[in-house]
């Protein structure tokens, strides 16, 4: 598992900044504070990783790395991501492992990196280097009635989740480890990875039933959606909204992850009822506790209180949970990362203002004005 990320002169951490990583890592913040600076880090060290993976049996050790495609990134070229006018190259470290990003003149879309690890002491740290990584982009794809099949498997639902559908499809029959099976309600113990997605999308979206299928000959796998109360056939994605669409890789994702490896995703609360993104933090606390290594981009306080909720119902060690406010002093107008401790109680020990303090604010604003009139 990975402790630590530091990273230098990338973005908005134009200074050495580190940042404490956990079982399960919690990014909060206003927009633009360094939040998705911070996954698209790690996305540019698993670039390397995976270079040192493609090049593992020659002496290759000079990587190109890209800033546009790969991993859904979307970086422009070297000469914007770099926040410092006196320090030419970024530096990124994951716990002992150092890598320097340098700008490459006919290349400007692409920065090379020397890489002095072998692949065995990468993997050896898991986390990051794992073999099977999976990334969510926080823009996924919404309903849809088809999805062209991937013939990678290594890349899981894809980065938007084009290729949910065929992975539940292929993985429907393969057995879910314990500690990742749906724990609320005992006649729910069917251990395939089917009935273990749909028992935790029911959970998080209730009433709701998945049906998938491969149609080779034409490449593309389908899938229909039911709501058994109303006794109807399987029906289109575009008949229930967003949110099937966008949690179903999120539980597909957790559920296969490697023991181990790292699973990412951004704002898994997207298109979520309240009770629906504490639920979600829930499902994610229980990977973590299960051996994934987990971070999380989030605005959403329910998502933190359903971790919370996860580590006091099934005793997660509060040092596991990593929870890092991302904000900007305006007296030096640097970027600052903060880690949030908690006790046993699961109890924050420190608030700082503009930590998922909305709804207090607003209803602090609501007496002011209800006094006035």
């Amino acid at each position: 598992m990975n402790r630590k990320l530091t990273v230098e002169n990338f973005k908005c951490f134009a200074q050495k900044t580190k940042m404490d990583l956990g079982k399960i890592t919690v990014c909060a913040g206003m927009n633009s504070v360094g939040k998705s600076s911070l996954i698209q880090s790690l996305l540019l060290v698993r670039q390397i990783y995976d270079k040192a993976f493609l090049y593992r049996d020659t002496m290759i050790k000079d990587y190109k790395i890209e800033l546009n495609g790969v991993y859904g990134l979307q970086l422009g070229d070297s000469q914007h991501i770099k926040s410092s006018e006196n320090k030419e190259d970024i530096d990124i470290n994951v716990d002992d492992f150092k890598f320097r990003l340098c700008s490459m003149e006919d290349q400007p879309i692409q920065m090379s990196a020397r890489n002095v690890y072998s692949l065995k002491q990468m993997e050896q740290e898991r986390g990051i280097f794992s073999k099977v990584f999976y990334y969510l982009n926080a823009e996924r794809l919404g309903p849809r009635k088809y999805q062209n099949i991937s013939t990678s498997d290594q890349d899981g639902c894809g980065v938007y989740g084009e290729n949910t559908f065929h992975f539940l499809n292929r993985h429907g029959h393969d057995k879910v480890g314990e500690g990742r099976l749906f724990p609320l309600e005992q006649e729910k113990k069917v251990n395939t990875v089917s009935k273990q997605a749909e028992y935790w999308m029911d959970y998080i979206i209730p009433g709701i039933e998945l049906n998938v299928d491969d149609l080779n000959e034409l490449g593309i796998s389908r899938m229909g959606i039911r709501q058994p109360v109303f006794d109807t056939d399987f029906m289109s994605p575009y008949n229930f909204g967003f949110g099937i669409s966008y949690i179903l890789p999120i539980i597909l994702s957790g559920l296969l992850a490697e023991e181990g490896g790292m699973f990412i995703v951004e704002n898994p609360e997207a298109h979520l009822h309240p009770a629906g993104q504490s639920r979600i933090g829930f499902f994610l606390a229980l990977m973590a506790k299960a051996g994934v290594q987990i971070v999380i981009e989030t605005h959403s306080e329910h998502v933190l209180n359903g971790i919370r909720i996860a580590a006091l119902q099934f005793d997660i060690d509060p040092e596991d949970i990593c929870v890092n406010f991302f904000s900007i002093n305006y007296e030096d107008e640097k970027h600052r990362v903060e880690r949030i401790e908690m006790n046993e109680r699961m109890e924050l020990l420190k608030w700082p203002d503009g930590f998922l303090d909305q709804e207090e604010q607003d209803l602090r604003r609501l007496r002011e004005l209800r006094r006035k009139n």
